[in-house]
């Protein structure tokens, strides 16, 4: 118990700190523009901030499940992952460097889980088939974070570009003062919507991190004497859950497994974990020839998703023009996305029970709404405290701007974060809005952005992943020494 309260408390202290990289790159164009105050603009963070954390969850999912194995991640793994990103994190603060926090922790989680797993890289999940929606996708550190960290700084660069072109042209025979009036008021709005994209897309990976710290301390037991005052702390996967998985995978279910299932199943809330259980136990039943038992965990199942579905239809979000599709949750339908998971299963020679019970066991958890809002808060609070350094480097140094040159960088890696926040992709909001400022400042001329400054930043860049990753590895390695 003592040692999760330690997780999330050096989490909470990786989010302060992510307060002065990332949140800082989101309102750095709008503050340096003298458009909002610093105050003014850490207070149009925080809030927007807040609300983009609260209506998504993809990133924070990938973070929490789709990046390294979870049977090697445990409390210590999870500590010695954020000192990685932490160390890493101060030290380009100092210099003034917007790095990437996103990366940091990326690259800390990976590290640490490869020292716990005593090098055997097959713990870092790098590249792996699943099957979603019927259809077979690519996931891993490869898919979800390397192509994004290459892609998305030439498309928010291009992007920029772009954007700023088009506006010239659109207003060429304007008035500069009538062009600085208008886009001064304008930049709220796209200042407003950078910090959306950025709680939508990048204040979750703190949430993703003590979500998986959570759900590992439920998985391993840690919680079974816990008082009721933080029973908040339990997530949904209990130890049984855990053993009728594995269980299944390992090919020795019986008709008590399937029985137990549906039990666990009815144990959890209403939404994915249910529905997943209650169609593996469905498949159990089948395979075992109980007809009946599998006819009666799907009629479960579907009557948990109708009602799920229609709960969803009636938030008044999703029917916001353009922000509606962002917010949206789809929900699974497990019997379909387990009898595709058995097909190709199958189609590769393997059985295909123990193929779905697999995808069952990789579902990731929602992110608890307290969580969320603690995240933001310290977020905002670290902000405050401590982000005007890279302010500095990414509004005044880099290139100089004028509230229409803040207005095309905002939007472009807002839109950019917005997308691939939706996809959960793990893209860094300092790589969006810094390539985002330098394609703006590009249409001036290309003499107008400081290259010295971006040398420095995309040095910062390249090593992010293997810092953090090496200091999170070596923290690791030293604490299973002293341990063992």
């Amino acid at each position: 118990m003592t040692l999760i309260l330690v997780v999330i408390l050096v989490a909470l202290a990786f989010e302060f700190i992510n307060g002065f990289h990332d949140t800082a790159n989101s309102i750095a164009t709008v503050v340096s523009t003298k458009v909002l105050t610093p105050r003014q603009a850490i207070m149009l963070a925080a809030v927007t901030n807040l609300i983009g954390a609260l209506v998504g969850h993809a990133v924070a999912k990938t973070v929490s499940s789709g990046l390294v194995d979870s049977q090697f991640v445990n409390s210590q793994t999870i500590i010695c992952a954020l000192f990685g990103g932490i160390v890493w994190n101060l030290l380009t603060w100092w210099l003034g460097l917007p790095s990437s926090s996103t990366h940091a922790m990326v690259g800390g989680l990976c590290g640490a889980t490869l020292a716990n797993a005593q090098n055997h890289w097959d713990a870092i999940i790098w590249s792996q088939e699943k099957v979603k929606d019927g259809k077979v996708v690519m996931e891993g550190v490869y898919h979800k974070v390397i192509i994004p960290m290459i892609g998305s700084p030439v498309i928010g660069l291009v992007g920029g570009f772009l954007i700023m072109t088009l506006l010239y042209a659109l207003l060429r025979n304007a008035r500069p003062m009538w062009v600085n009036r208008f886009f001064g008021r304008a930049q709220i709005f796209s200042a407003s919507y950078m910090g959306f994209a950025h709680g939508l897309a990048d204040a979750q990976k703190t949430m993703g991190i003590i979500t998986l710290a959570l759900v590992t301390a439920t998985t391993a037991g840690s919680f079974e004497q816990l008082p009721s005052a933080f029973s908040f702390l339990k997530m949904e996967k209990t130890p049984a859950a855990e053993q009728l998985l594995l269980t299944v995978i390992d090919g020795k279910h019986t008709q008590e497994t399937a029985a137990a299932l549906e039990t666990e199943g009815f144990k959890m809330r209403s939404g994915e974990f249910r529905e997943a259980f209650l169609s593996l136990a469905a498949e159990v039943h089948e395979d075992l020839g109980d007809a009946e038992g599998a006819a009666r965990s799907r009629t479960d199942v579907q009557q948990d998703y109708d009602a799920n579905v229609a709960k969803e239809k009636a938030r008044i979000l999703t029917k916001i023009p353009i922000l509606g599709p962002m917010v949206a949750v789809k929900y699974t339908e497990w019997p379909k996305a387990l009898a595709a998971a058995g097909d190709h299963a199958e189609k590769a020679g393997k059985p295909a029970l123990p193929a779905m019970a697999s995808k069952v066991r990789e579902l990731a958890p929602d992110v608890p709404a307290w969580i969320k809002i603690v995240c933001a808060l310290v977020m905002a609070a670290g902000t405050s405290a401590g982000g005007w350094r890279i302010i500095k480097t990414m509004g005044h140094k880099m290139v100089k701007l004028q509230p229409v040159h803040g207005f095309a960088a905002e939007t472009t890696a807002a839109t950019l974060l917005a997308v691939t926040g939706k996809f959960g992709m793990t893209v860094s909001t300092t790589h969006a809005i810094t390539t985002a400022i330098m394609g703006v400042g590009a249409t001036k001329r290309f003499s107008a952005i400081d290259m010295k400054i971006v040398r420095k930043i995309l040095g910062a860049w390249v090593l992010t992943l293997p810092a953090a990753g090496g200091v999170a590895y070596g923290t690791m390695w030293l604490w299973l020494k002293i341990a063992g």
